[in-house]
């Protein structure tokens, strides 16, 4: 009974089970044939093309002068004369006001005197040594050699005479000797007059003897004498020959140095009594006025540059697009729509140590004029431009499963397909197509959110 009890149980089940897949399986029958067809997806298509792009990146800043100089005089004195005003154009080198210019004048009249005095120096030593110098050392040296001929060497009248000398002055001692001898004995003969005629006799002997002594055989003393004046008669010749060493002119060359100089710096301050525009430009600011002091401490006028420039600042992950010399646009508010030509004149070699940034000068070029510094100006930096390239709209462009594609419409126009494509340049609203499409083939511009791979489509508007 039991066993009977299982098995109706068991077959029970087994009819439940074998019910329910019937009616899934006609359930799911009926589905299928009920399910109404999905309706086409209404898309906006456009034709691919070829244009031309050009890829760019946008930053803003302030215009200012390329050039921006508060100038001062270069010397000190006061200011006797203004020649701009605010908002005057000048051209580089034209006067923009003088100081007054006596003091340096003089000054410069003084050193140029100093340098003629010390050229006239170097020169009367180039033309040393004069003639009538040199002879007349020449003169003097012959006469201490003759005078040392003299007396070292004496002639056959000359020894003669000096023999005939002491001769006679012996004579006349031995006859003033008679006579004294004479008179000797008597009182008081040193009283008498042969006495006194002995002691001149004796006197004149011995001068007599000692000349001819001092003729015959001069003694060292004289020599010496002798030879000392010789020796400086011959260096006043070599002196009179040769009056200055080469120490003498290069000291003399120096003094001229010297001089040229000072001349040159009294010139270079007469030169900048007036003080001129270093470069073209329009006066912004006159501080100086007529009677005021002027000098390298005190500002006389700002000057700006009409050149003008916009600085910008290029993070370092996009260095590597920029070089100096690429070219660029510009607009302000003052002139909507209107672009400016630009250039990047100069890039810093370095990036700022906190914002990473590399500081970027802008050139423009305003041939019309209507540029202020001042004005807030977008410039746009072009990256790279190409010709004659397949282009599509950016809105045509996707990504599926990180692969980028487009919706290419078959030729029926009643469905779609994915194409993978390879892009370049983009724009504000186009894209470059690189590899993938072709011209003339249809893509899907609006609408791809609700597109598959195959997908029906209803065109609802066409962009050609």
């Amino acid at each position: 009974m039991q066993k009977k009890v299982w098995y109706f149980m068991a077959m029970m089940s087994l009819l439940a089970v074998t019910l329910v897949g019937c009616n899934a399986a006609e359930s799911t029958t009926a589905a299928q044939i009920s399910m109404p067809d999905i309706p086409p997806v209404p898309v906006e298509v456009a034709s691919v093309s070829t244009g031309n792009i050009a890829a760019i990146i946008n930053y803003s800043g302030n215009l200012e002068p390329e050039n921006s100089l508060s100038l001062v005089s270069i010397v000190p004195g006061a200011i006797e004369e203004v020649m701009v005003n605010v908002g005057d154009e000048v051209r580089a080198g034209d006067p923009i006001l003088r100081i007054e210019d006596t003091t340096y004048r003089a000054q410069l009249k003084q050193a140029e005197a100093g340098l003629t005095v010390a050229q006239a120096n170097l020169q009367k030593m180039k033309n040393s040594p004069r003639p009538e110098q040199i002879e007349m050392a020449r003169v003097a040296l012959e006469a201490a050699q003759a005078q040392m001929r003299g007396i070292i060497t004496l002639s056959d009248d000359e020894r003669v005479l000096a023999s005939a000398q002491l001769a006679q002055a012996e004579a006349a001692l031995r006859l003033a000797q008679a006579q004294y001898d004479k008179i000797k004995w008597a009182g008081q003969a040193s009283m008498l007059p042969q006495s006194l005629q002995l002691e001149q006799a004796t006197i004149a002997y011995q001068t007599a003897r000692a000349a001819y002594n001092l003729q015959a055989n001069p003694d060292e003393t004289t020599l010496v004498q002798l030879r000392a004046g010789i020796r400086q008669a011959e260096l006043n010749l070599q002196l009179a020959e040769n009056p200055f060493t080469d120490e003498d002119f290069a000291l003399a060359r120096a003094g001229v140095a010297q001089a040229e100089g000072v001349v040159a710096l009294a010139q270079y301050q007469v030169d900048n009594v007036i003080l001129r525009a270093p470069f073209d430009g329009v006066i912004a600011e006159v501080y100086a006025t007529v009677g005021g002091v002027g000098g390298p401490q005190v500002p006389a006028v700002k000057l700006i540059s009409k050149a003008l420039m916009v600085k910008v600042e290029i993070p370092e992950n996009r260095i590597s697009d920029v070089y100096a010399g690429q070219p660029a646009a510009l607009r302000v508010v003052a002139y909507p729509g209107e672009d400016f030509p630009a250039f990047i004149s100069s890039i810093a070699p370095a990036a700022d140590a906190t914002s990473h940034t590399f500081a970027t000068d802008i050139g423009v070029q305003d041939e019309t004029g209507k540029l202020r510094a001042g004005m807030f100006a977008n410039v746009a930096i072009l990256l790279d431009e190409r010709s004659n390239v397949i282009l599509v709209p950016r809105s045509a462009v996707t990504e599926i499963d990180g692969q980028t594609v487009v919706y290419v419409v078959a030729p029926d126009g009643e469905t779609v397909s994915v194409r993978p494509v390879s892009v370049g340049l983009t724009d504000d609203g186009r894209v470059e197509i690189t590899d993938g499409l072709s011209v003339d083939e249809t893509i899907v511009t609006a609408g791809l959110s609700n597109l598959s791979d195959g997908a029906k489509i209803n065109i609802v508007a066409r962009a050609e």
